[in-house]
């Protein structure tokens, strides 16, 4: 069975006003559709991103919250999908940024997070679980 995972970037706050952008595209955002199947060894991603200029927002001490949210395809009516299905982490302190030379914000110390990733199990029923 297929799982898709979105993450979010910053989500509590409406996408225009996101503070952090994925270096790749420059969204918010990212949607992927991840196998799952017995036996296969975990699925990991590596994603760069970036604080957009300090001054086109203002929020500037609130912590940015990423997650992390599985859903089954809607093609998939009758799988039943179980368990802890959004992961979310926030990060945040004092912005000390400035911009470097090549126009983009440098990392903040705090703008290193790690989500932990989910348990997800595929009994031999074929029934993913998280």
């Amino acid at each position: 069975p297929e799982l898709e995972a979105e993450l979010q970037l910053d989500r509590l706050k409406p996408r225009p006003s996101r503070r952090v952008l994925l270096l790749q595209g420059h969204q918010s955002s990212r949607q992927e559709q991840l196998v799952v199947a017995p036996g296969t060894p975990p699925v990991c991603s590596n994603l760069t991103a970036y604080l957009r200029d300090e001054a086109e927002f203002k929020d500037k001490l609130s912590p940015v919250a990423l997650s992390v949210a599985l859903t089954l395809p809607r093609e998939a009516p009758r799988l039943v999908l179980y368990g802890d299905t959004l992961v979310q982490a926030q990060v945040g302190g004092t912005w000390l940024c400035h911009r470097g030379d090549t126009g983009w914000a440098r990392p903040c110390s705090w703008a290193r997070a790690h989500v932990g990733t989910p348990r997800l199990g595929v009994p031999s029923s074929g029934v993913p679980s998280l």
